[in-house]
């Protein structure tokens, strides 16, 4: 079984930086999660909002990749009107049941990380390792490091045992 995998869903690009730093860090392998439907402008805001609050699961590319050959398995998205990205929602029912564990990592405004983090998991239906919230000025300013640090010893320390 491999060690880790990092899967990441990004709109605007600061979850996907997040991303790639993990990926750097760990060595891991990483995935991007892709919309089929843009999500630029006003009327691409305006999806998100609507899959949000409808708790829809848009279409998403479709991945071969297994996420069970994974001892762990990073989900990285934004957090959206205090929820999981719908996208990644689509990629975690997909793969619901082959997750050994998972961690999620999020980028956000300021509230919601918690939320999110615990739907992931319940969709996941695995145990959630870590979480690490990162918003966006945060990034920009490198202000994270000692969490992110915590949240790698995290997911360093976990072994499965099955």
């Amino acid at each position: 079984m491999k060690r880790g995998l990092i899967v990441c869903y990004s709109r605007t690009g600061y979850t996907a930086s997040l991303a790639q730093e993990l990926a750097t860090m760990t060595g891991w392998d990483c995935m991007e999660v892709k919309d089929l439907h843009p999500r630029d402008g006003a009327w691409g805001q305006l999806r998100c909002v609507w899959d949000v609050l409808l708790h829809r699961h848009p279409r998403i590319e479709r991945y071969d990749r297994p996420v069970q050959g994974y001892e762990t398995v990073v989900l990285a998205a934004p957090v959206w009107l205090q929820s999981l990205a719908s996208p990644m929602r689509t990629f975690i029912a997909q793969h619901r049941g082959h997750f050994s564990a998972v961690a999620y990592a999020c980028t956000y405004g300021g509230r919601g990380a918690e939320k999110a983090a615990q739907q992931a998991a319940d969709l996941a239906g695995a145990p959630l390792l870590a979480t690490l919230a990162v918003t966006s000025q945060e990034l920009e300013q490198a202000d994270y490091r000692k969490r992110l640090d915590e949240f790698l010893q995290k997911l360093h320390a976990f072994k499965v045992t099955a």
